[in-house]
C-alpha cells in the first residue's frame, strides 16, 4: 500500500505512546486462544496489552524499524527485571525512576546497541513513554500556558461527577484564552512540530480548531480524571492516575505479561503488504491504527477489496483523525462504526471494525 509514512525519515522514534485505545481493541476483536493476531508496533502499548487475553500469537508489524527496536527493548526489560525497573524506564516514576534503573539495560541490549540507548536515555530523562516526536510535542503544552490556566487543567481532573467538571471546563478555560492558545498550538504549522506536514496530505478538517471541539466533547461526557489520554496528553505519564494505566503497564498484570512475552512476533514492514502475503493469510485479527490516515480513499478502498478475496475469516479495526476512511461493502466485506469521537482519546474522529467472511 501506498502510504505518505513510507516517505518519512525512519531513524527516529516518532511515537512513545499508542493514543488507539486498546480497550476498543480488545473488546470488539474479541480474542480467542487460535487467534493470530496482527498489531501496529507503534511504542508498543497495544502489543503487549493484547498478550493479556487468550490468543496465539501477536505479530507485532511496523514500517520504521526503531520503533521495533523500542519494543525489543521493553520485551527484554520485562524478561529480565521486575515490575519496578520496567515501570521506572518507562517514565511512570518521573527522572529520578529512569536514572535508578538505566544501569540495567546494559545487561537486555547487545553491546553494540549500547552506546545506542545511553544516548537515547540521555535524550530522553524522562523515560521511554517521553521519547517519541509526538509525545515530546504534546506534552510540552502545558508548559506554554500561563500558570494560571496550567492550576486550573490540574483543577479539571479533580472532580467526581462531570456535570461539575463540565460546568467548571466552561466557566474557566474555554471561556478563557486556554480556548485560543489550545488552537494555535495544535494548528497545521505547529503540528509539524509532532508529526511530519506529509502525513496530513489527505486531512479533510483543519487540526486546531478540530480537537478542539472534540475536547470539548470530552470534557462535556467523560470523567477526565480517570481518561489515561486525557492525563497524558496535558500532564505527561506521571499524571496518569495508577488505575488509569493501560493494563500492559499495570503492576497486577506484571507476571502474566512476562509468562506470554515470548508469544510475540516482530517484523518491520508494511502491515497490509504483510496481510497480503502468503504469511497474512495465518492473521485472524488485526489493529491497523490510523494507517489509513496517510493514504487517498481509492487505495484504501483497493486494500480492502484485495484483503475480502486474500485474507478469510478477518477482522480488523482502524481508527480515523482528520480523513473519513469507510470501508467498501461487498459481499464477503462488512463494517460498522464501533466508537464516534473515541471515547477514550479524545482527538480521534472515530473507529471502524471491519469483518471479512
Amino acid at each position: 500500500m501506498y502510504s505518505e509514512f513510507q516517505q518519512l525519515n525512519l531513524d527516529i522514534v516518532r511515537y512513545s505512546f499508542v493514543w488507539e485505545d486498546n480497550q476498543i481493541l480488545t473488546q470488539n476483536l474479541d480474542f480467542q486462544p487460535k487467534d493470530q493476531v496482527l498489531v501496529i508496533t507503534s511504542s508498543g502499548k497495544n502489543v503487549l496489552s493484547s498478550l493479556l487475553n487468550p490468543l496465539k500469537q501477536v505479530v507485532a508489524i511496523d514500517i520504521n524499524p526503531v520503533q521495533n527496536e523500542l519494543l525489543k527493548l521493553q520485551i527484554n526489560l520485562i524478561k529480565n527485571y521486575d515490575y519496578a525497573t520496567f515501570r521506572g524506564l518507562l517514565g511512570l516514576d518521573g527522572t529520578e525512576g529512569v536514572a535508578k534503573n538505566l544501569e540495567k539495560i546494559e545487561k537486555v541490549v547487545k553491546p553494540e546497541q549500547l552506546a545506542f540507548w545511553k544516548v537515547f536515555f540521555e535524550n530522553h530523562p524522562k523515560g521511554i513513554l517521553h521519547s517519541g516526536k509526538l509525545e515530546t510535542y504534546l506534552t510540552a503544552f502545558i508548559g506554554t500556558l500561563p500558570a494560571e490556566i496550567q492550576h486550573k487543567l490540574q483543577t479539571l481532573i479533580t472532580f467526581e461527577n462531570i456535570k461539575q467538571q463540565t460546568s467548571y471546563f466552561k466557566e474557566y478555560l474555554d471561556n478563557s484564552d486556554f480556548k485560543e492558545l489550545f488552537i494555535q498550538y495544535f494548528n497545521e504549522s505547529n503540528l509539524s512540530k509532532g508529526r511530519d506536514p506529509k502525513l496530513f496530505k489527505y486531512a479533510e478538517e483543519s487540526a486546531g480548531q478540530t480537537f478542539y471541539s472534540r475536547l470539548v466533547h470530552c470534557a462535556e461526557t467523560y470523567l477526565l480524571k480517570n481518561n489515561l489520554y486525557f492525563c497524558f496528553f496535558f500532564f505527561g505519564a506521571e499524571g496518569i492516575p495508577t488505575h488509569a494505566l493501560p493494563p500492559c503497564y499495570q503492576e497486577k498484570n506484571f507476571d502474566l505479561l512476562k509468562k506470554n512475552i515470548d508469544k510475540i512476533k516482530i517484523v518491520t514492514g508494511e502491515a497490509t503488504d504483510y496481510l497480503l502475503s502468503e504469511q497474512g493469510k495465518t492473521i485472524t485479527k488485526a489493529s491497523l491504527s490510523n494507517i489509513f490516515e496517510y493514504t487517498d480513499k481509492n487505495t484504501f478502498e483497493d486494500i480492502c477489496n484485495k484483503l475480502s478475496k486474500h485474507n478469510s475469516p478477518l477482522q480488523f479495526i482502524y481508527w480515523n483523525l482528520l480523513q473519513n476512511q469507510v470501508a467498501p461493502k461487498n459481499q464477503r466485506l462488512h463494517y460498522q462504526i464501533i466508537a464516534k469521537l473515541s471515547t477514550s482519546c479524545f482527538y480521534f474522529k472515530n473507529t471502524y471494525l471491519v469483518k471479512i467472511s
